[in-house]
């Protein structure tokens, strides 16, 4: 592909990691795939608890998590204005060409697709789900993808029934929507059927949400009769949501506690695992556009029993014949019950799929490298149209009904406002052009990210961070004005010291060591309370009379109160009692938030008139451990 063909990409949803599903992994490994035929990629989702900010994934995939609290199923509150200052900023300084979002569901998606349009921004759409026409909620949705999409460039469909809903839903043409089918990464999900039992056990994975579209329902129903029947059935479910409670209930009233397991949510990393532990994978699914988990199970060799719905009959081959790996059933229990007892009479009779040619044939069919092709060469097509204008936009809305076509013709000239007043408040030309992730394999120490400048840091002493990095530019000095430094002052000469403290901030000191009695009476000296982030203070090679005369001074009780770790190493412990029982009480009665502390006794009789504070996990004692309950 030339050099012209190379696209800047932002992928936009609501769902992505650190959550784990179909649209997660799809954005994922989509953008892996592009990323390796040299086309930038962004990601842009909403924050994730304290997930915040810029992060950087695999081969230096960008993700921008916007300070938007989620607020309904995982997706941000709709407000289409609030979204456009931070919006426009990304998307101008990544120099994006393509907007690419994904899901019905995603707020964030439709949000960003339609201030890409008002800034002459191609758009793509993928929808991944299949929603009904009769509900209040279904109504909604569709209406809300109706005038999203009418201005779209093109939608993309996992599956052919998922492309006939969408273009019912949102009233769009045909040639206006392409399939291209899911895939699977084949390298995580390889057979190994070492890990099923090893006696006459057959076992039956599931693995869902355990919500209603999911058919638990369906699950619930199957479960006594299956286990009446076949006394060496189990199953293994994994997943979580609000049925759980329901198949609890049924494990419980029939007493199977010790044949179906409930394993939680299972990470991504230990599915393959828990897959190959099986000999039968079940979906009871109600709606579907196009199962992963079929696909998966089946690149693991498992006999996969399936409800025909939506677009499962196109992801694998289905009739009725022993060298096929996938049974369909109506979506009502009896049939499913069929169903699963015909794949348990398979697995009896020893017609167990040859997991090593169906492990190939799904990586030859689900591959993402062809997910990759055919997405290129969506994009190839859209770049080749023109960017819709506002007028042109106002008159497809109109096509959406009087109401909805004035909402939104109303929105979209209000956002074109909003705008002209940005790029006359904040023009184009002021904002700064991001470093492509190219460069960064050049020798440019400061293209780094932050994550990684830090890790180098780690390696060096405060003095040579202050001074190589501290002024190198602003964004240097930012990073150094927001580390906690640990400073040690043992092996340091008056000079150094005298160098050290003239550069050296105070108030980012998290830990400090310090030893001999002339470090001692320079620390008398230091502004202890400008270190507000001291939390570990280490004292070597001082015995306690000069101890005594640290904790004398009235300006060190700040610091000693804030102090999480506490440690005196390598002392002369000889010296009189009283000097001794000072100190230690000084210790424990000055420390409130102590959670280690390593102290040398001559005595451990010292110890019997001292009470350690209520925080204190760990007690060292002459270098021998003790735990701490209590006093």
């Amino acid at each position: 592909m030339d050099n012209v063909n190379k696209y800047r990409i932002c992928m936009v949803s609501d769902f992505f990691y650190p959550l784990i599903g179909g649209v997660e992994n799809h954005i994922y490994q989509l953008s892996q795939c592009l990323i390796e035929q040299n086309h930038k990629v962004i990601v842009v989702t909403h924050a994730y608890n304290d997930r915040v900010g810029v992060r950087y994934m695999v081969n230096g995939l960008k993700v921008y998590y916007l300070p938007y609290r989620p607020f309904y199923n995982n997706t941000i509150l709709p407000t289409v204005f609030s979204t456009i200052p931070l919006v426009r900023s990304i998307l101008l300084r990544e120099r994006i060409t393509i907007v690419h979002g994904h899901s019905s569901f995603s707020t964030l998606a439709h949000e960003t697709m339609h201030h890409a349009k008002t800034l002459g921004i191609r758009t793509v759409f993928t929808d991944h789900s299949l929603f009904g026409f009769a509900d209040l909620s279904s109504v909604l949705t569709n209406k809300i993808l109706q005038v999203s999409l009418v201005d779209c460039h093109h939608i993309i469909c996992v599956s052919h029934t998922c492309k006939e809903n969408t273009m019912l839903r949102a009233n769009l043409k045909s040639s206006k929507i392409s399939v291209i089918p899911n895939a699977v990464d084949s390298s995580a999900f390889t057979p190994d059927i070492t890990l099923r039992p090893a006696s006459d056990e057959i076992v039956i994975i599931v693995a869902s949400r355990l919500v209603y579209r999911k058919g638990i329902d369906l699950l619930i129903g199957i479960l006594p009769k299956i286990l009446r029947k076949y006394s060496n059935v189990k199953f293994r479910i994994a997943g979580n949501g609000p049925k759980e409670i329901d198949i609890r209930e049924v494990i419980e009233r029939e007493g199977t506690e010790d044949r179906v397991a409930l394993e939680g949510s299972v990470n991504h990393d230990k599915m393959r695992d828990f897959l190959n532990s099986g000999h039968i994978f079940l979906n009871t699914s109600l709606t579907e556009a196009f199962c992963m988990a079929i696909v998966e199970a089946a690149a693991c060799g498992l006999l996969v029993v399936s409800t025909k719905v939506g677009g499962i009959p196109e992801v694998l081959p289905s009739e009725d014949t022993q060298s096929d790996i996938m049974i369909l059933c109506e979506a009502n229990i009896n049939d499913v019950f069929i169903g699963l007892c015909n794949a348990i009479d398979r697995i009896k009779l020893g017609q167990i799929p040859n997991a090593n040619q169906w492990h190939d044939k799904i990586k030859n069919w689900y591959s993402w490298r062809y997910v990759t092709q055919n997405t290129e060469v969506v994009y190839n097509h859209i770049m080749t149209k023109e960017s819709i204008s506002l007028k042109e936009r106002i008159q497809r809305y109109k096509q959406c009904g009087f109401v909805s076509g004035f909402v939104m013709s109303f929105v979209a000239i209000i956002a074109y406002l909003i705008f002209l007043f940005l790029d006359y408040h904040q023009p184009k030309k002021l904002i700064d052009l991001s470093v492509d992730y190219m460069n960064l394999r050049k020798n440019h120490f400061e293209l780094l990210a932050n994550e990684l400048i830090h890790e180098v840091l780690d390696y060096l002493s405060p003095i040579h961070i202050i001074k190589c990095f501290k002024n190198l530019n602003k964004r240097f000095s930012h990073l150094i004005s927001q580390r906690l430094l640990k400073v040690d002052l043992t092996h340091l000469s008056k000079i150094q010291y005298n160098e050290l403290i003239q550069i050296l901030p105070l108030k980012q000191i998290n830990s400090l060591k310090i030893s001999n009695r002339w470090t001692i009476n320079i620390v008398k000296h230091i502004p202890f309370k400008s270190m507000n982030n001291l939390q570990v203070l280490i004292l070597a090679h001082i015995s306690y009379n000069e101890l005594r005369y640290l904790f004398e001074p009235k300006n060190l009780f700040l610091i000693f109160q804030q102090l999480n770790i506490f440690k005196i190493q390598s002392t002369n412990i000889n010296g009189l009692d009283r000097e001794r029982i000072f100190v230690l009480k000084k210790i424990f009665s000055q420390m409130p938030k102590l959670r280690l502390c390593q102290i040398p006794l001559i005595d451990v009789n010292d110890f019997d008139d001292l009470t350690p504070s209520f925080t204190l996990e760990r007690l060292i004692i002459d270098y021998c451990t003790m735990m701490c309950l209590g006093k």
